[in-house]
């Protein structure tokens, strides 16, 4: 049975993950707004395949970092954190840059280092950047058509489950994954 559907393969090669921080570092800014406003000026400039490139190496950096453990220090850093709640502070974490993002991957822990230097304005979520491929490749291509095209591409994601290795309403299953963040943010979360 064939598909009415063009396929084009998968979005993979169309950015290297170096390129993907790279431009991450490069739209840096303290404001998530901000941020975005520099992503969408940034993927912009290049062409159609590199902003899907770029949502795909996102797609795939959030996949990674869906983990109990990195859900653990968001719980814990902002008083609570729904499921939408992760999927932004996720983002936060990758706009923060490679380093903050593969230290955290590694020890969520770490990120007491990116609070301790960080003021109230800099809340744990960025939502903002979730967008800046749809802005960028309408902007470029005057269409409203990202979606449609997206799904011309054959790529491979996880459906993401987890299963949490720590209780809400057990304390001290949150402080033996992240002991620093703990002790810092369960009694007073940082906003």
């Amino acid at each position: 049975m064939s598909s009415d559907k063009p396929t084009r393969g998968s979005r993979e090669n169309l950015m290297s993950e170096d390129k993907f921080w790279e431009i991450i570092e490069l739209s840096k800014a303290d404001d998530p707004q901000d941020q975005l406003d520099n992503l969408t000026d940034i993927l912009a400039a290049m062409t159609v395949d590199e902003i899907f490139g770029f949502d795909y190496r996102l797609d795939k950096f959030l996949e990674a970092s869906y983990s109990s453990e990195l859900w653990a220090a968001a719980f814990i850093v902002c008083g609570g954190c729904s499921d939408d709640g992760f999927d932004y502070f996720r983002a936060w974490l990758i706009s923060k840059g490679r380093a903050v993002y593969e230290a955290a991957l590694e020890n969520p822990d770490s990120l007491i280092d990116v609070f301790e230097q960080a003021d109230e304005t800099d809340y744990p979520e960025n939502e903002e950047i979730l967008y800046a491929t749809l802005d960028a490749y309408e902007e470029i291509t005057g269409k409203d058509d990202f979606y449609e095209v997206l799904d011309s591409f054959e790529d491979d994601f996880s459906i993401l489950e987890i299963e949490l290795n720590w209780d809400e309403d057990d304390p001290k299953t949150l402080e033996v994954i992240c002991p620093k963040l703990f002790e810092r943010y369960y009694e007073e979360p940082f906003y």
